[in-house]
C-alpha cells in the first residue's frame, strides 16, 4: 500500500491549516486516501493461478493500418531533348582528353567544350607532365564506366571510372547547358 502524504502544517484549534480564512478552510482540508499499489512482478512458476485472467489476446480488436501511398521521386524537369545524352557526350570528351594527353590532338580543339578555368587547369596538368619529361597518366587510360545524375535542370553531374593500367582512377565532371550544347564547367581527375 502506498499513501500520498501532505507536508505537516500547524493547525488551528478546529484542525484547519493555520493562517487561512475560515471560508477557505473546508476547501483546504482534504482527506488522505490509501490506494493499493499495482503488482509489479509476474507470478512465479510455483504460484497457482486459480482463476483465468483475460490476456491481451482476449480483448484484441482488428487493427486497421492505413498505409500511405508510395512516394516516387521524380526530377524537377527532364533533360533537354535538344541536347545529346550527357553520358555519351562526356565519353567523347574524355576520349578527346586522352588523345590530347597522348599528343595526338591539340588541346585548343576541346576549348569550345570546356569552361576557361577547366581549359587552363587541364592544360597546366599536361604542361607539368611534359616539363617533367613523361606523358600524363591519362594518355594510356580508357573509359570503364560513366554514371550521370541531374541535380538541377540543365546541369548534369557525372562520375567516371578510368582504367589506366595497373590503376583505376575516378573523374568527377559537371556539365551545364551553354548556348545550345553541353559545356564542362568542373573537372576533377583523381
Amino acid at each position: 500500500m502506498t499513501a500520498a502524504l501532505a507536508p505537516s502544517r500547524t493547525a488551528d484549534a478546529d484542525g484547519s491549516p493555520a493562517g487561512q480564512p475560515t471560508a477557505d478552510r473546508s476547501a483546504a482540508v482534504r482527506p488522505i486516501r490509501l490506494r493499493p499499489a499495482p503488482r509489479r512482478e509476474p507470478p512465479f512458476d510455483d504460484e497457482r493461478v486459480d482463476e483465468v485472467v483475460p490476456g491481451p489476446r482476449d480483448r484484441c480488436l482488428p487493427l486497421t493500418i492505413v498505409r500511405p501511398r508510395a512516394v516516387v521521386w521524380a526530377p524537377a524537369s527532364a533533360r533537354p531533348v535538344d541536347l545529346p545524352d550527357p553520358a555519351a557526350w562526356a565519353h567523347r570528351l574524355l576520349i578527346g582528353m586522352i588523345e590530347t594527353a597522348g599528343g595526338r590532338r591539340p588541346l585548343h580543339q576541346l576549348a569550345a567544350f570546356l569552361s576557361p578555368s577547366v581549359h587552363r587547369g587541364i592544360g597546366a596538368q599536361f604542361d607539368r607532365s611534359a616539363q617533367a619529361g613523361h606523358p600524363h597518366w591519362l594518355h594510356q587510360a580508357s573509359v570503364r564506366s560513366i554514371r550521370a545524375s541531374d541535380p538541377a535542370p540543365g546541369i548534369v553531374e557525372l562520375a567516371v571510372v578510368l582504367d589506366a593500367d595497373p590503376r583505376v582512377h575516378a573523374v568527377a565532371m559537371r556539365v551545364e547547358r551553354w548556348h545550345g550544347h553541353w559545356r564542362c564547367t568542373r573537372l576533377h581527375i583523381g
